[in-house]
Parts: structure tokens; C-alpha cells; sequence
């Protein structure tokens, strides 16, 4: 009897487990906030700058999730940020805390011919990228959710400078970007 016992609520929880599993698409909107730094050579020109990003992953339950996305950012050069996204539903009610993580790689690829007011190259490389988030996922539908998040973003990018006041001048730049992010998105499931 134990034994029969024991195989209904482990067929019962690992169907409730299989029920919550699946593909996910999450395109969110955030806005990037943080001071300008005008004395630094920087491609943050704005106070504020929009991001938007597009997450693919599986549902491991309805806790756990893990995906991979794509983003743009439009600094002074537009940024895409390529990352994989780990989260976590912390309640299983229509109104539940989330916890985020996104880390990866962002490319960019600028060429600008004329830099501090000189004949220039300047090729912009990308960066490591990591930005943490929490918030609430607020049940829509039985397939849609709205998110709200706050976070941290950084981004770390490369330039390279050839030409800069003399034709054999080279160097390379580092941009360290920190900034707070509030998003707002819908995951579809």
C-alpha cells in the first residue's frame, strides 16, 4: 500500500512538473539610465537609452527556465548583445517574483572616420555583458505573461583607434558602461 502510495504522488508531481514544461519567447523593452561621462571618450551620449531583447528557452519547471537571446542597444554605435538568460518564478501564483540573470557577449562593428575632431579609424569591438535583474511576472492569459524588472547593466566594449592625430598612431579603448535598467515585457509560453 505504501509502495502504491508512494508511485501516485511521484507520477502526480512529475505530471505537474511535465505540465509546466515548454518552449518560452520573451521580447522585452528597457530603458538603460545612468550619468554621462562627457570628459570620456564614450559611446554613451544619453542619460537614458532604449534596449530591446528577444529571449528563446524551455521551461525546465515552473520555476526554473533557460534560453538564449539577441538584443540591440543604439549608443552613439548600435550594440547587439548575444547572451544566455537563466530565471527564476519563486511562486506559482498569477503574481510572482522573478529573479533574472543575462550574460554574454555584445558585437559591434562601427567604423567612424573622424574622431575628437581628427581624420580617424576607429573600429568598435564588443564586450562582455552580465545584467542581473528582479521584478514580477504578472499572469495575462494562460499563455501570456507581462514583466516588469529592475536590474543592473554592464557592458564592457573595445575600440580600436588608428590614426589619431599622427597616421602610425594606434590604441585601443575601454568602455566600462554601468547602468540601471527597468524593463518591462511579455513572455509568451
Amino acid at each position: 500500500m505504501k509502495k502504491i502510495l508512494l508511485l501516485s504522488i511521484c507520477l502526480w508531481i512529475g505530471s505537474s512538473l511535465q505540465a509546466q514544461q515548454g518552449y518560452f519567447n520573451l521580447t522585452q523593452l528597457s530603458f538603460l539610465m545612468g550619468e554621462v561621462n562627457e570628459n570620456a571618450p564614450s559611446p554613451v551620449k544619453s542619460n537614458m537609452i532604449p534596449s530591446v531583447v528577444n529571449i528563446n528557452g524551455y521551461r525546465l519547471n515552473q520555476h526554473f527556465s533557460i534560453g538564449v537571446g539577441v538584443g540591440m542597444i543604439p549608443f552613439s554605435y548600435t550594440v547587439i548583445p548575444i547572451f544566455a538568460d537563466f530565471r527564476v518564478t519563486l511562486l506559482k501564483d498569477n503574481l510572482s517574483p522573478v529573479i533574472a540573470l543575462k550574460a554574454g557577449y555584445s558585437y559591434a562593428n562601427s567604423k567612424k572616420d573622424i574622431w575628437g575632431g581628427y581624420n580617424t579609424n576607429v573600429k568598435s569591438r564588443g564586450g562582455a555583458m552580465l545584467n542581473p535583474e528582479v521584478g514580477f511576472k504578472v499572469l495575462v492569459t494562460e499563455r501570456a505573461d507581462f514583466t516588469l524588472t529592475i536590474g543592473y547593466w554592464y557592458q564592457h566594449l573595445r575600440s580600436e583607434v588608428k590614426g589619431y592625430s599622427h597616421p602610425h598612431y594606434n590604441r585601443d579603448l575601454t568602455t566600462d558602461i554601468n547602468r540601471l535598467s527597468i524593463g518591462f515585457g511579455f513572455l509568451f509560453k
